[in-house]
């Protein structure tokens, strides 16, 4: 194993922290793994991780190491992958970043036609609600949703997420149905604190404009808990439309306000601008374009 495939496996025992994880991550067994950190550790006169028992943790020089090292070998990566020509067939691993909901539950089929299409890429996908440091976490690309901040970061607009205002027939039944977006003021809103702005909702309609701040017992984080919040009747729900899409066609929510378009948010694929773009990311941000565009 040269310098640079140990430093990976330094990276990989950080991300993991497991030596039996990392090992298999890098097709070895754990015991090499073992020994090459400690070569590594020996190599640079400083001890890099804490080994006990039960986990593997960085001290003080690893995590100095770590943060020092991570952009250096993503930077080659790019580089080392920008020499083989567009048409060769890629290989190795794309690691992505994806909100939990929509990653699961939209994005996982593209995930699927991008692995059969490409037989030689693993994609090492990572869930979560917040918004990772691609840089830092290793990171190829992320998938993100609303409007993005000023950044470094290359972005491409995938898809439209549009918005839907769904509750109960139960609970419009008992407390009524708003006419207007101003009227959302007096009921129960379900808060999902996924939203930039949580508590304020916007709408158009025409050349008219709303912007209402809501309330509600029940705040939680994520679109599908707040469409089924909705469906057993804890109050009104403002989620992205694939996300109340099943929930609806069963007749469990309905549409509220069906005159008024909330404010939509877009779907991005983003990436670090790095001038040698690795040829995997490039195949996977065009796939995922052409997938959504077909109307995925």
């Amino acid at each position: 194993m040269d310098r640079i495939d140990t430093l990976r496996l330094f990276v990989s025992v950080a991300e993991l922290g497991s030596f039996t994880k990392a090992a298999d991550r890098e097709g070895m067994t754990p015991g090499a793994a073992s020994k090459q950190i400690t070569a590594l550790e020996s190599r640079l006169q400083a001890r890099l991780l804490e080994r006990t028992t039960r986990s593997v943790r960085l001290t003080e020089a690893g995590e100095a190491l770590l943060e020092r090292i991570r952009p250096w070998l993503s930077e080659f990566e790019v580089i080392e992958e920008g020499f083989a020509e567009d048409e060769a067939a890629p290989a190795g691993t794309l690691r992505v970043s994806a909100p939990v909901d929509f990653g699961a539950r939209i994005l996982m089929p593209a995930i699927a036609g991008f692995m059969r299409k490409w037989p030689g890429l693993d994609v090492r996908m990572s869930l979560a609600d917040r918004m990772v440091d691609l840089v830092d976490e290793g990171f190829d690309v992320a998938v993100r949703i609303g409007h993005l901040a000023d950044s470094s970061l290359i972005a491409k607009r995938l898809a439209p997420a549009c918005m839907s205002v769904v509750a109960s027939p139960d609970y419009l039944a008992a407390a009524g149905a708003p006419m207007a977006p101003p009227d959302l003021a007096a009921h129960a809103c379900i808060i999902d604190r996924n939203k930039p702005a949580p508590q304020l909702w916007r709408f158009t309609r025409a050349d008219q404009s709303e912007e209402v701040k809501i309330n509600g017992r029940l705040t939680l984080n994520g679109a599908s808990a707040a469409v089924e919040a909705a469906a057993q009747g804890l109050g009104i729900a403002c989620s992205p439309s694939w996300a109340a899409r099943d929930a609806l066609k069963a007749k469990r929510v309905v549409p509220v306000l069906p005159d008024w378009e909330p404010d939509h948010r877009d779907v991005w694929a983003v990436f670090p601008s790095n001038r040698y773009l690795a040829h995997r990311v490039r195949l996977f941000v065009d796939y995922l374009a052409d997938y959504f565009r077909d109307g995925a």
